[in-house]
Formats: C-alpha cells, sequence, structure tokens
C-alpha cells in the first residue's frame, strides 16, 4: 500500500510541531528535508558552534517515525 505524499513544507513543519511539544526549540537551530534516494531526509543546520546532540537525535527519531507514515511530493 502506498504512503500518501506531504511536502516539504508539511514535513518541515509537522517535525517542528512535534519537537515544540516535547523541547523549546532552539532558535539557532533549522532544519530542511530533502529527497533522499527512494524516500526522504532531515538536514539540521545550527548557527551555533556545535549541534545540540540530544535535540538532533530527537529531530531524527520524529522524522524517521514520519519517513515510515509519509512520502516526500514530489
Amino acid at each position: 500500500m502506498k504512503k500518501p505524499a506531504k511536502t516539504r513544507e508539511e514535513l518541515e513543519a509537522a517535525i517542528r510541531l512535534e519537537m515544540e511539544d516535547v523541547s523549546d526549540w532552539p532558535t539557532d537551530l533549522a532544519i530542511s528535508v530533502v529527497p533522499h534516494e527512494d524516500s526522504w531526509k532531515v538536514q539540521i543546520m545550527t548557527d551555533g558552534p556545535q549541534q545540540d546532540a540530544e535535540r538532533c537525535d530527537m529531530i531524527e527519531a520524529i522524522a524517521n517515525r514520519l519517513r515510515n507514515q509519509f512520502d516526500l511530493k514530489g
């Protein structure tokens, strides 16, 4: 069965919304959903000198779950 598709913006918003529910979203952290092989992945970018590993792990976990639920709309 084919998964429903969401746009890059919809997936990014879904990840941000879940992150805001579990922690304070850091102002120096940005995410971008990009196509990857037959699916998609999330890229995490920061203005600071280093990334917050715990928040990055949470973002990756949310993205992994969403990736199992939604395809990236072409």
